[in-house]
């Protein structure tokens, strides 16, 4: 049975990619299986849809802080909310927000902001704590993170790269975050289990998302 949170969801990944301004309610209601009427009892107008896609993106990173001190057993769930929010919004979203709700887009973008700044302070001081290669600046290591991502996704959403390859991408990339990332000893002693389920996370949002790609 549909509900709003879930019809939220769907909205979110089809605007993400096809933006929303060109975008009527009756095709958006078709992009996610219901309809038009349908969408209208949860949703009054494309404003109404608007704000509740930027609502969740607040609302996950709201619910998902980074702490202010670094420890060994936050590292993972950190880095996986990090990894999920890189690949969460595009160029395209971010565009038609800009130009349509000026005010909107500059708290979506403050708040991302603020995220990936308390981000490298957290790796920063992962690094202090011999957790974390301190090869690199912090500010660096979040730099490299994000163009992997996006190079990947914007490779799909290019047509150059087919979802299942892009799948494996993302999945080598997570690999090569971690060995690229921790010292020899913090290698050790993750997870198997948690970084299987890390892994799975990460790939069922992107699947969900690129899968709309036609």
């Amino acid at each position: 049975m549909i509900d709003q949170k879930s019809l939220t969801i769907k909205l979110n990944h089809v605007i993400l990619i096809e933006g929303f301004q060109k975008l009527s309610m009756s095709k958006l209601a078709a992009a996610v299986n219901v309809s038009r009427a349908s969408l209208y009892l949860y949703f009054k107008n494309k404003d109404d849809i608007v704000q509740a896609v930027v609502a969740r993106h607040l609302k996950f990173i709201a619910e998902h802080p980074v702490p202010k001190h670094f420890t060994v057993t936050s590292f993972l769930p950190i880095w996986l909310d990090s990894l999920l929010l890189m690949g969460s919004t595009t160029t395209t979203f971010t565009t038609d927000l800009q130009k349509a709700y000026p005010a909107l887009y500059q708290e979506f973008m403050g708040a991302y902001r603020a995220y990936f700044e308390g981000l490298k302070a957290y790796v920063a001081a992962g690094q202090q704590a011999d957790f974390i290669l301190d090869v690199f600046s912090a500010d660096y290591v979040l730099f490299q993170a994000q163009a992997l991502v996006r190079t990947v996704l914007d490779q799909v959403r290019a047509g150059q790269l087919s979802l299942n390859q892009a799948e494996d991408y993302v999945a080598a990339t997570l690999h090569l975050q971690l060995a690229g990332l921790l010292t020899p000893n913090s290698q050790a002693k993750l997870d198997v289990q948690q970084v299987v389920g890390f892994e799975q996370t990460v790939l069922k949002e992107f699947r969900e998302t690129y899968a709309l790609i036609s």
